[in-house]
């Protein structure tokens, strides 16, 4: 099957920012384990969860404990 995929945090249509205010790589990097997502975008990771506040059970959470950012979503995305 081949899908065309594009960038999640690099590229002209991407800041490598967050919705959330933090850098793609303050988020959970997950290796990209498709190997045409890779050779279509040159990302080796999945930014997930933000883990500026802590990882672990703190992941996605502020320094409160509350819903900081469960993925990682570019807020420049066209």
């Amino acid at each position: 099957m081949n899908n065309i995929w594009s960038p999640r945090y690099s590229g002209p249509t991407c800041s490598g920012i967050c919705k959330c205010g933090h850098s793609w790589e303050d988020h959970h990097l997950g290796f990209v384990l498709n190997e045409e997502y890779y050779e279509q975008t040159n990302e080796i990771y999945v930014p997930q969860e933000c883990e500026y506040y802590g990882c672990n059970q703190y992941g996605g959470l502020d320094d409160e404990g509350n819903l900081h950012c469960g993925h990682y979503e570019d807020e420049g995305k066209i």
